[in-house]
């Protein structure tokens, strides 16, 4: 028998039961890539000027290509929509901005987030000290779905 309590959060094709802290970080981390992926709200004008060029032969391919980040697809998409409710609804303000900020940092890195930058940002002297507040706030949102009535949960997984 299968109860909503059981069936918490869809993670690609797998249910995954009582999530742990370590999925709600991926949860938002990928998030965040998403986030980013996603085109801009506004577009930029085109203006009516020619690009600067060089004129030389030997100058073809002076500019760096930068590879753009590929499309998002329907079900990222859906998993960042559940990521913001889950924040807006679940998370206090000052919890739902370090958790943006430190994911936002770690988007399309290897190294993951950049604590020192963060604690920098935030008036502390070491980035350890981010890297337990951003615990922290996700120690407490495991807290408050696990001990959540299930009809809260059911609407939005």
């Amino acid at each position: 028998m299968c109860t909503h309590r059981s069936i918490v959060f869809f993670f690609g094709a797998n249910l995954v039961d009582n999530p742990d802290v370590a999925q709600l970080s991926e949860l938002f981390f990928e998030a965040a890539e998403t986030e980013r992926a996603l085109p801009p709200a506004i577009r930029k004008q085109k203006l009516g000027s020619w690009p600067e060029y060089q004129q030389q032969w030997s100058a073809y391919g002076y500019s760096e290509f930068k590879p753009k980040h590929p499309v998002p697809s329907p079900k990222q998409v859906d998993k960042y929509t559940n990521a913001l409710y889950l924040g807006i609804e679940h998370m206090d303000a000052d919890d739902r901005k370090m958790v943006w900020a430190v994911s936002h940092s770690a988007a399309f890195r290897e190294r993951g987030a950049q604590w020192q930058k963060l604690a920098r940002m935030n008036g502390l002297r070491d980035g350890r000290q981010i890297k337990r507040r951003y615990t922290d706030a996700l120690v407490r949102l495991w807290a408050r779905l696990k001990y959540q009535d299930d009809e809260i949960l059911a609407e939005y997984f």
